[in-house]
């Protein structure tokens, strides 16, 4: 009997502590160094980046979070006051944020496992980033579209860098996050190839039915390419198709309300569709929003008369998925025949080709 009591206790001993495993949570203990006592500092979780998740106050140069995840996220840390911020992975660890005033971008995060193989990763990135870094400071109206073009070469490097973390960290969801990231880069093929890199369980997360999604409906579509129909509501709720505007030369342009190049580039495209579209111009917006009073409000304030229709389905767009967009403002030219013509097509380069369509009457 006694041996059958030591049984009964050392059991729920040992059930005792797997539960506690189980809910076990994280807790950031953090060093803020030179930040007065009494500021908050906001934590914000991806996908939610734009709502709170938590908060605390300084006190002694020190702040702490508790909490717990279902699995690791990105977190976000932020001093509204100084605009201190800093992104990292969070997980259910203890973890040490250590940073000082004025310099939160280069805090040192100890202790969670994810945020080790994003600095892995990031340390492969760094020379490349560094060359980015130098080109983006180069650019000017005249040699814009020039360097883009160099840009883009170096962003395909990047992404050839993802492809073999992938390999490399398989289980890990910077590499799911990265994937992601990459997939328009990629195309469906490709990505679907590397996508097979990643386990199960990275695989049934809402990114890998992202990624898994794309794969099915992405048409890597490129200039000379006949044109791919899609229909989604505007902002009054009427399904709109591709196929039904009817244009001699159709601008499909992906944005959204919150991006701020996109409402940049807006005027210039108002001003273009006044110029032109009674000559056979159309332009068919396509945003990324999940917003649909934001999207609305951007769409009035902005001054656009053309069609603009959203799923508000976010960089999850049915349209921007068989598309392959990813990064906005981003577009397509399509001429009467159903062939697209041209891609990422502003500025200069887009008055320059309507001009030559419209005005000159010289085709291409």
């Amino acid at each position: 009997m006694k041996d059958i009591g030591i049984i009964i206790i050392l059991l729920t001993t040992l059930i005792s502590c797997q539960n506690k495993s189980e809910t076990k949570g994280y807790t950031i203990n953090g060093i803020a160094k030179n930040v007065p006592d009494s500021t908050t500092v906001l934590m914000y979780l991806y996908p939610k980046a734009f709502v709170v998740a938590d908060s605390t106050v300084v006190i002694n140069e020190k702040f702490q979070f508790e909490g717990s995840l279902k699995r690791p996220r990105l977190a976000h840390l932020r001093i509204i006051s100084s605009k201190d911020d800093r992104t990292f992975w969070l997980e259910n660890r203890k973890i040490d944020f250590i940073g000082k005033k004025g310099n939160f971008s280069e805090s040192q995060i100890i202790g969670s496992k994810t945020q080790k193989e994003s600095e892995i990763l990031l340390k492969r990135k760094d020379s490349i980033f560094k060359e980015m870094k130098k080109l983006e400071a180069m650019v000017t109206d005249s040699n814009r579209d020039s360097l883009f073009v160099i840009y883009q070469k170096m962003e395909s490097v990047v992404v050839d860098i993802n492809k073999r973390f992938v390999k490399d960290y398989p289980d890990s969801y910077e590499s799911l996050t990265q994937l992601n990231w990459s997939k328009e880069r990629l195309g469906s093929d490709e990505t679907a190839k590397v996508f097979s890199l990643l386990n199960e369980k990275l695989q049934s997360t809402e990114e890998g039915k992202s990624i898994s999604e794309f794969i099915t409906k992405n048409k890597d579509l490129q200039v000379g390419d006949i044109f791919i129909d899609f229909e989604q509501p505007n902002i009054d709720g009427q399904m709109i198709k591709l196929s039904e505007i009817k244009g001699k030369y159709t601008l499909i342009e992906f944005w959204a309300s919150w991006c701020g190049p996109c409402r940049s580039f807006n005027s210039e495209l108002v001003e273009q569709y006044e110029l032109y579209k009674n000559k056979g111009f159309e332009i068919l917006g396509v945003s990324l929003d999940t917003n649909k009073e934001k999207w609305k409000k951007a769409i009035e304030k902005d001054g656009l008369t053309w069609p603009n229709i959203s799923d508000l389905k976010g960089n999850d767009n049915e349209a921007a998925m068989i598309y392959g967009v990813r990064d906005i403002p981003d577009n397509f030219l399509i001429d009467e025949k159903g062939v697209i013509i041209a891609r990422f097509i502003r500025g200069e380069k887009l008055k320059k080709k309507l001009k030559e369509l419209f005005d000159n009457n010289t085709g291409l």
